[in-house]
């Protein structure tokens, strides 16, 4: 019986790698952003008033840097805790990005910065982001539609405690709020990523790989 216990464990863990090698799509399809990134004389603008009352805050450049992170951990939790929800993540990460990047070839957008002169810590950060990262393509914007799909599947997966969702929705929502205080995105970008996320979302809502077994309850991450 232990031996078979064993085995059980050993056969879900090379599952879960499987799993986690297809994650590598994502920053595959990452490798093509730097080509679109660039100006190519045609950009179209989506400003609008409520841009106008978002103000500049250079500490929201924290939770903009920690996308990586969050994308990273939380992918990753689903992986090990609930396959199904996590190759749900993966279709539609990989669909809602190929899809902006068709946007940003016939759809252009650009978003002035401001001038940064103070050298303190967060400042420099944010002067090394618009060093490394053009102004162009922001609608609608990969940070909020990746951010809200990873807090949509964590929050309805029931292998995740309610703590880690909690950290999940928390962190999402910050990156959302950083894309328009260190004006990286117009509020439309925004707006688009987010209706952008549900509508993939509930598209493959009723999807079922029924081929995959539940996550057993002992690789479940939950407090319960």
């Amino acid at each position: 019986m232990e031996q078979l216990q064993k085995k059980v464990v050993m056969y879900e863990w090379k599952d879960v790698i499987k799993r986690g090698l297809l994650g590598l799509s994502i920053p595959l399809i990452s490798l093509t952003y730097p080509i679109l990134n660039q100006d190519r004389g045609i950009t179209n603008s989506v400003f609008s008033v409520v841009d106008k009352l978002i103000p500049f805050n250079r500490f929201f450049i924290l939770p903009y840097v920690s996308w990586y992170i969050f994308i990273a951990v939380f992918s990753s939790i689903l992986c090990v805790v609930d396959r199904e929800r996590f190759l749900k993540l993966l279709i539609t990460l990989n669909i809602g990005m190929i899809t902006c990047y068709i946007i940003f070839y016939f759809y252009p957008t650009y978003v002035p910065r401001p001038l940064i002169t103070q050298t303190d810590f967060f400042s420099n950060l944010i002067s090394n982001l618009y060093a490394a990262d053009n102004p162009y393509n922001c609608f609608p914007s990969i940070h909020v539609l990746n951010s809200v799909l990873i807090a949509m599947y964590t929050y309805e997966s029931e292998n995740v405690s309610k703590w880690i969702k909690a950290i999940c929705i928390i962190m999402s929502a910050s990156i959302i709020l950083s894309t328009m205080f260190i004006k990286q995105h117009y509020f439309a970008d925004v707006i688009a990523g987010i209706l952008f996320a549900y509508i993939l979302y509930f598209s493959f809502y009723k999807l079922k790989f029924n081929d995959i077994p539940r996550a057993k309850k002992h690789t479940s991450i939950n407090d319960n």
